[in-house]
């Protein structure tokens, strides 16, 4: 670790992994590429059936910044998650799901870029489709509790203080998807506003052929979850912006009446790319699986 590194506060990133050994190694490798070397890294192996825990055990013996930890039972990723929460020693966590990867900068930038007067701070992500890439999420802005009642403006990982994220306790293991929009959105309700950076850090691979942690045809259950927990904090505009998240999920086609309100209520453009997209089927399919190479 060099000199400039070992004055800055230490900061621990969390990793569920289940039975997916090669991007898993992927994953690990964006970590020790960090710019930012004072990290901890816990990886939690989720009773995995293939090589995973032989190749976690090695990696722990040789840098005594990994640890890890195995459920003999699978729990799921938020169980394997929270377990790593609980045993951060970092002042700051975030976390890396095991198929996804950071950019070099990412810890560096998400230090200096932190501020204790909001709920936390995030950058945006870049899908990764095989051929081609997008940035999602990477405009700075401040958070506010409406915004993110509304659509996942934290993203899908945030940088921000252990103590809050342990304080609201962690995942919530009872959803069945859409676990880091409602932690971040319980954050937002006990520490006030957050903070988007305005970059993009976190890659997001969508190309590969394995689930992501969280199933598809889960989705439409988690944004139902998220609905009934908050909706009493809800406006009338969130309430509809809710509707269209699970109308996406479940890649329902709108009525013509349906699109002419949700139009009217925010993100008119990804909304009407969608509602094309459903009209348009046979072309829509074509088109992702160009992007999936």
């Amino acid at each position: 670790m060099n000199s400039n590194n070992k004055h800055k506060p230490l900061i621990t990133v969390y990793m569920p992994t289940h039975n997916r050994l090669e991007l898993l190694q992927r994953a690990v490798v964006s970590v020790f590429a960090q710019t930012m070397q004072n990290f901890e890294l816990i990886i939690v192996d989720d009773a995995s059936s293939d090589d995973t825990f032989d190749y976690l055990q090695k990696l722990a013996e040789q840098d005594s910044r990994v640890t890890v930890l195995r459920n003999e039972v699978s729990q799921g990723a938020c169980v394997a998650r929270n377990r790593a929460i609980e045993l951060a020693k970092g002042k700051f966590v975030t976390g890396l799901d095991d198929d996804d990867e950071f950019l070099p900068h990412r810890l560096d930038a998400l230090l200096k870029g932190y501020d204790s007067n909001y709920a936390f701070v995030n950058h945006g992500y870049i899908w990764h489709y095989g051929r081609q890439t997008k940035k999602v999420g990477n405009i700075a802005r401040i958070i506010t509790l409406d915004d993110q009642l509304s659509i996942n403006y934290g993203t899908n990982q945030v940088f921000v203080e252990t103590e809050r994220l342990r304080a609201i306790g962690g995942f919530d293991a009872s959803f069945k998807a859409c676990q880091d929009y409602d932690t971040w959105t319980r954050l937002l309700i006990t520490y006030g506003d957050a903070k988007s950076l305005g970059d993009a850090s976190y890659i997001v691979h969508q190309g590969h052929e394995g689930h992501r942690i969280t199933a598809k045809e889960n989705h439409a259950k988690g944004y139902q979850q998220f609905y009934d927990k908050h909706q009493h904090l809800m406006t009338e505009t969130n309430k509809i912006n809710q509707r269209w998240l699970v109308m996406r999920a479940l890649r329902e086609k709108p009525t013509i009446k349906e699109f002419f309100i949700q139009i009217q209520h925010g993100f008119w453009f990804v909304k009407t790319r969608y509602y094309l997209s459903v009209l348009l089927v046979p072309l829509a399919e074509v088109r992702r699986k160009w992007l999936r190479g």
